[in-house]
């Protein structure tokens, strides 16, 4: 953005700038839906799948390692998938802070993930890991919530929204395993595969 006096051609850099700030016509959002839909199918019938083993479903060590390790093996395919063919425009400056965003939440769930490890390790206690996918949603919340400040629209304010609540009644339902698994699994499901499935619909960039 130019900072000369202002001049016909100062003026249509600096909304050529402002355009840039807000523009949705590029492939980004599209890409981002893919790899978030993606990890909502995955994630979230993950999770419902351990919640049916504490009740009794889908018993045996085979069975645990498939749903354990299933869904990320699946997950990471598609992404190594998604990035052979993702091409095109640059983004624009809006969807390069909100891809700054989710990056900065997945490294800060990596971090959180290291130390509540280490917590409920020392504390032997399953209840201290469960805090973790707790903050999982919280900060899915958080991410979603800058997103609704920088395009204002509606339905990504309830979605962040949706994660805070999940968040919420994970937490609520932490002292039962099978009932915290299935709220983490609705949570992927609603909030996270939804959104990814809205956001793939929108048309590709020129």
């Amino acid at each position: 953005m130019t900072t000369d006096p202002l001049t016909p051609e100062s003026a249509r850099e600096d909304l050529a700038f402002m355009r840039a700030l807000v523009a949705p016509s590029d492939s980004f959002q599209r890409q981002f839906g893919q790899a978030y839909f993606a990890a909502g199918l995955c994630y979230g019938v993950q999770m419902l799948l351990h919640g049916a083993q504490g009740f009794g479903l889908f018993p045996g060590m085979a069975a645990g390692l498939t749903i354990g390790f299933g869904p990320t093996v699946v997950f990471l395919a598609i992404l190594f998938w998604q990035r052979g063919r993702s091409a095109g425009a640059a983004p624009s400056v809006a969807n390069r802070a909100i891809s700054g965003v989710f990056s900065a939440i997945g490294l800060a769930n990596l971090a959180l993930a290291a130390i509540i490890a280490l917590g409920a390790w020392r504390a032997q206690s399953l209840q201290v890991w469960l805090l973790f996918p707790c903050v999982v949603m919280v900060l899915q919340g958080a991410a979603w919530l800058v997103v609704w400040h920088i395009r204002r629209r509606g339905w990504f304010g309830l979605v962040a929204a949706g994660w805070f609540v999940i968040g919420l009644a994970m937490g609520v339902a932490i002292v039962q395993p099978p009932i915290f698994m299935i709220l983490a699994g609705l949570g992927f499901l609603l909030f996270m595969l939804i959104p990814g499935w809205a956001m793939m619909r929108q048309p590709k960039a020129a």
